[in-house]
């Protein structure tokens, strides 16, 4: 069987409704990291840890205290199988590929149609890492290593820049001028700039290389 290449993408789930099937601790992981997304999540196990079990408490998912079943999937983006029965997670990941539905088998790349990467996040910026499923403990591990490389500086950079985007690209309707002008703002030091707190001197550079462009 010859390697697979992944095709890397950032799915946009805001409001969509995803199952999570367990109530351990990888399904607690696998909640919290959908919330943060803005995911609706609704989770099936007859038993919780100590953690779910307050966050259902909370309000933070719609629970179901019972054994997973089939009617769960309608209506469902995207399905991870995270209970302790491989036989469970494997009859689970049929159903969804049945029914062209995303599908993660916790510790099983081969019944998964996606991995969960790695990742790093920096306000809008996200850098995730993912070894195809190989392993994930090394994935983790080069995440462990960009976070003390990468720090919050980049995501400050990333919302000015997003702040000016909308400006630039009403100003410069050319697109290969406006990425000329991309180019020429971050040959600048602004990340350094950004590590000396000094914000304004940033907008100024970045204005100053915006006008020269428009004029």
């Amino acid at each position: 069987m010859h390697p697979v290449t992944l095709y890397p993408v950032c799915l946009k789930l805001d409001g969509q409704r995803c199952l999570v099937v367990g109530g351990g601790a990888v399904a607690q992981r696998k909640v919290a990291g959908l919330k943060e997304c803005g995911v609706l999540v609704f989770l099936v196990s007859p038993k919780l840890n100590p953690e779910l079990t307050r966050a259902a408490a909370l309000g933070e998912f719609q629970y179901y205290p019972r054994e997973f079943r089939e009617c769960d999937l309608e209506g469902m983006r995207v399905v991870i199988a995270a209970t302790d029965s491989p036989e469970l997670n494997a009859r689970i990941a049929k159903m969804c590929q049945e029914r062209g539905i995303f599908v993660n088998v916790v510790d099983n790349p081969a019944l998964s149609t996606f991995f969960v990467p790695a990742t790093l996040r920096r306000g809008p910026l996200s850098i995730s890492i993912s070894t195809g499923g190989k392993s994930p403990l090394l994935a983790r591990r080069i995440r462990e290593w960009l976070e003390a490389e990468i720090g919050p500086e980049f995501g400050e950079l990333a919302v000015l820049l997003g702040n000016l985007r909308d400006q630039v690209q009403a100003r410069i309707s050319d697109q290969v001028q406006r990425q000329k002008i991309w180019e020429e703002i971050l040959k600048h030091d602004l990340i350094n700039l950004l590590k000396t707190g000094n914000q304004d001197l940033i907008k100024e550079q970045v204005e100053a290389c915006i006008s020269l462009h428009w004029e």
